[in-house]
């Protein structure tokens, strides 16, 4: 299983930007739902990557956002 990374940086003007590694499948929208709601909820633009075209069989897992 690949280490599932979710990398976010803030930028001087308030925007985020969200990158997801390590997660295959369009889970990653699922897995990250709560930490956009958490910043906002407004996304305004988004790039889906290979990785979220992947088959996958895993099962959620449990996230805490801090």
């Amino acid at each position: 299983m690949a280490e599932e990374i979710i990398e976010v940086t803030i930028g001087p003007d308030g925007t985020v930007e969200m990158h997801v590694n390590g997660i295959a499948g369009m889970g990653c929208l699922a897995e990250t739902g709560d930490l956009v709601r958490l910043l906002g909820g407004e996304v305004e633009s988004q790039e889906l990557t290979a990785e979220a075209y992947a088959d996958t069989e895993a099962g959620p897992q449990e996230r805490q956002w801090h």
